[in-house]
């Protein structure tokens, strides 16, 4: 595990973007959350280059694959690493055909979370 990595986290639920960023934040990650696709943009733009970023796909405003293909658009941003974590049955499948480096079904562990922030971030 390479502590001090930053991650972007873009979830519609507040619950779980906060639980998720003081879990990170303790463990030494620098964590930015976003809940919707627009923040997480925004996010790109004003923070420090995130080193992966975790993203649901279904959020109300701009979802997970919006914001996707917007990031794949700008080849500054486009490179970044991405996890797709999502409740969806079919998670593994969908991260697949949109090219993430990892999957989570949610609910995941802390272990399978670690494991996938390190396997995407593996240069």
């Amino acid at each position: 595990m390479d502590k001090g990595k930053r991650v972007l986290a873009v979830d519609d639920d507040e619950d779980y973007r906060e639980g998720l960023t003081y879990v990170l934040d303790d463990l030494g990650y620098s964590v930015t959350a976003a809940a919707d696709g627009r923040e997480a943009l925004q996010a790109l733009k004003e923070d420090p280059r995130p080193d992966v970023i975790l993203v649901d796909l279904r959020m109300p405003g701009m979802n997970g694959e919006e914001f996707l293909e917007e990031q794949a658009r700008d080849a500054e941003l486009a490179s970044i690493p991405f996890v797709v974590v999502s409740g969806a049955r079919d998670v593994e499948e969908k991260a697949r055909a949109l090219g993430a480096a990892g999957a989570l079904a949610k609910p995941f562990g802390l272990r399978n979370l670690l494991d996938s922030i390190d396997k995407a971030t593996e240069s």
